[in-house]
């Protein structure tokens, strides 16, 4: 054999080795990717559900921000007008202030937003949630402009703490 036919086979022999293993790498890269994939949506599936669970039970008002063109004024003197949310597995909540309630549905909808709605589905109230785990609930309204004009910026947040369900008893026996 004559020295060039040898080192054609070897070059390709090389060749086909060298395709195979790219062919492997890409195989790989594949598999992983799909791994990773499946991963994000797991942890994004996982991520609402657990939305739903924090959201359930009694949150107290701790406070209320309301910031109108760059003037706030934050309310934390709490009295007989603040409310008392207990949401339900079910999809209600109910406001308490006082001896009286209300009974609405909510829904969390995508990772960021808590729609309130009537019993016929009309959406009644629509917030942004800043922050939501077992303990706190934050949450921002945007309002509409008090006068004509651009560039005015006006929304309320409240602040929520997470409390057991007979403190609310207690609280409405004094």
């Amino acid at each position: 054999m004559r020295r060039q036919d040898v080192l054609k086979k070897s070059s390709l022999k090389d060749l086909t080795s060298f395709f195979h293993i790219k062919s492997d790498l890409s195989n790989l890269f594949i598999k992983v990717k799909n791994l990773l994939v499946a991963f994000i949506l797991i942890t994004l599936l996982t991520q609402c559900n657990s939305k739903e669970k924090n959201i359930q039970g009694l949150w107290r008002t701790d406070s209320m921000t309301n910031y109108v063109n760059g003037v706030s004024f934050t309310n934390n003197t709490m009295d007989e007008h603040w409310s008392y949310f207990e949401y339900k597995p079910d999809g209600s909540v109910f406001e308490r202030r006082g001896k009286e309630f209300r009974k609405s549905y909510y829904k969390l909808t995508g990772t960021d937003s808590l729609a309130y709605s009537d019993s016929t589905g009309y959406v009644l109230n629509q917030y942004q949630v800043l922050h939501l785990d077992k303990k706190i609930l934050v949450l921002k309204k945007s309002q509409k402009p008090y006068l004509a004009g651009k560039n005015q910026e006006l929304y309320e947040i409240r602040y929520f703490s997470k409390i057991a369900a007979d403190s609310l008893l207690a609280l409405q026996k004094k």
